[in-house]
């Protein structure tokens, strides 16, 4: 009975010792706090002001055919963050104006005299002969500083191209990327058809231009660019393109590369980050571009996806389609120009979040 009891006796301790175990143990903790969440600001400012109240009011009753019309202004970055830059016509408005003899008896009517003109109607559409052209540069100085030099360019619509106010009318067109505190000068011209006929004498157009900035989304749209002697760089807008849809931020580098209309061979895209050298994108600088992917053209359109952990950003980058394979990752040190490539029609930034 004794040896019994001990044995409960010694049961009952070691059940004490194990409940006395789930609460008896070693420990410390630490607290972080403060941690903050802030959403960044996107926001712009149009000739030193924000915001824009100047409107662009093309007046048409003394320009003739063949005559071109300039009109330049220059988009501040003000906000912290880089954002691509958009721009749209709208709301064009079109009066006949004054009509003149000759403007009346072309269009079948009977002219009476004094600016009076019976059986006659008004075509009011002179934007559908009012051609349109537009190049863009960015600063990453006041573009009014006589030494600054713009850091990125392109043409994006030429007289050539036929575009008419009345063709663009309600689309966004990107101009570019505008990093955080970098300035863009938009210039167009607008050309009144040299075949545009009397029914446009003393016409007048009105409309309205917005100019929107937007955060940066997840694709950079490469194009068929070309390089006339002299000029600068040019989009084609025919069916040679690629899309490359990537994570703006996040532990690794994740993409899609889709490739149309190139000829079927081996390709590489190349991001090139010029931080280092204040991005003068000096050519002879240009072994800093880094191999984000390889592809194999063969059939249209031809795409790869892959994720790579670059472990550094990619800032105010260019982005380009070159011949060749590279290994994906490294720098592709000094690869030669080649102007059947496709080029970035805007700046891209990548930030690695670990």
């Amino acid at each position: 009975m004794k040896k019994i009891i001990i044995s409960l006796s010694v049961i009952g301790v070691i059940a004490v010792a194990v409940i006395g175990g789930t609460v008896a143990y070693f420990t410390d903790t630490e607290t972080s706090v403060g941690n903050t969440f802030a959403a960044g600001t996107i926001d712009i400012e149009v000739d030193g002001e924000n915001p824009w109240t100047e409107t662009e009011t093309l007046n048409v009753s003394d320009m003739k055919p063949s005559q071109h019309e300039y009109t330049e202004y220059v988009i501040h970055n003000v906000g912290e963050n880089p954002a691509n830059i958009f721009k749209t016509i709208s709301n064009i408005r079109e009066d006949d104006g004054q009509v003149s003899e000759s403007e009346c008896t072309d269009a079948g009517g009977a002219w009476e005299g004094e600016g009076e003109c019976s059986n006659y109607t008004s075509k009011d559409d002179i934007s559908s002969v009012v051609k349109y052209d537009m190049s863009v540069w960015v600063y990453n100085e006041n573009p009014e500083d006589s030494q600054a030099k713009p850091i990125w360019w392109q043409v994006i619509y030429t007289d050539g191209m036929g575009e008419t106010l009345k063709s663009i009318e309600n689309v966004d067109v990107l101009l570019g990327m505008l990093p955080a505190g970098w300035y863009m000068k938009v210039q167009q011209s607008y050309h009144m058809d040299g075949e545009a006929g009397n029914e446009y004498q003393g016409d007048i157009m009105n409309f309205d231009i917005t100019l929107k900035a937007e955060q940066l989304i997840n694709t950079v749209i490469l194009e068929n660019k070309i390089f006339p002697a002299g000029e600068e760089p040019t989009i084609e807008y025919d069916s040679i393109s690629a899309k490359v849809e990537y994570t703006v931020k996040d532990a690794e580098f994740d993409y899609v590369l889709t490739v149309n209309g190139m000829s079927n061979g081996q390709y590489t895209l190349i991001a090139w980050d010029d931080t280092p050298n204040g991005y003068t994108f000096d050519w002879n600088n240009r072994g800093s571009a880094i191999s984000l992917a390889n592809i194999t053209v063969s059939g249209d359109p031809a795409s790869v996806s892959g994720s790579i952990d670059l472990e550094r950003d990619l800032i105010n980058a260019k982005l380009w389609l070159i011949t060749g394979t590279y290994p994906v990752g490294s720098p592709v040190g000094s690869f030669g120009w080649n102007p059947n490539g496709l080029f970035e029609t805007a700046l891209m930034d990548y930030y690695d979040s670990l």
